[in-house]
Formats: C-alpha cells, structure tokens, sequence
C-alpha cells in the first residue's frame, strides 16, 4: 500500500499518518500479549511503521510518539462507554459490550506496560 500511496506523490511531496505498533524489541511472549491486545493491523507483520516507509523508498522518515496521548484515548474511550453502558448495552446486547469493554482495558494495560505504541509518521518521495 505505502508503494502505491508514494506512486500518487509527486516528487518532494509527503505522506503522513498515524500508526498503532508493537513495541520493538519486546521479548516473544510479551509480542503475543501486544498483538492480541492492539487493533488487528499490529498483527500485519514484524517492521516497523518507518521500515515499512523505507521498504517502500520513502526518506526523510519522522516519528513523533504519541504513545501518552494515545493511553489518554484508551482511557477515555473506556470511560465514555461506561457512562453511556445503558444505551449501549441495549443496542449492542450485553456481551457485546463487555466483550468491547474487556478488550479496551487490556489495551490500555498493553499501552501502560509499554507494549503498543503509537505515533505519527511522516515521510518524502524525492
């Protein structure tokens, strides 16, 4: 996808984006906690967002971590839901929402123990 989107830039032009990863360089046991704790895309292989950009020919790779901001959603999400959990319940059927909530907290706990992390890429086609 990164070649095709970088096909699309003109020379000097820039893709950013923002990516949800597992940590590098986390033990085997610990990358199995992450990949099952982040959104399914974390699961796509074992490169990092700026390798996958330099795969793909991309220079000038910038990475701001927004790992922090990143729990702060997660916890917001998860109070958000529960605030709302009548409603929500009686839209998506209980198990759903305790399956979504239980999913969102293990999230938050794989972000508090440093195992997903997310930032912002950006990148130039030269």
């Amino acid at each position: 996808m990164l070649k095709a989107c970088k096909n699309l830039l003109k020379r000097g032009g820039s893709i950013g984006f923002f990516s949800i990863f597992i940590t590098a360089g986390l033990p085997a046991a610990n990358y199995r906690r992450a990949a099952r704790s982040g959104p399914p895309a974390v699961r796509s292989g074992n490169l990092t967002p700026s390798e996958l950009l330099e795969s793909a020919g991309f220079t000038a790779i910038t990475e701001q971590d927004l790992t922090a901001e990143f729990l702060e959603t997660a916890h917001a999400w998860l109070r958000g839901r529960q605030q709302k959990s009548d409603e929500l319940i009686a839209l998506q059927g209980e198990a759903v929402f305790f399956e979504r909530q239980a999913d969102s907290r293990a999230q938050a706990l794989a972000i508090e123990k440093g195992l997903l992390s997310r930032a912002l890429f950006v990148a130039k086609k030269l």
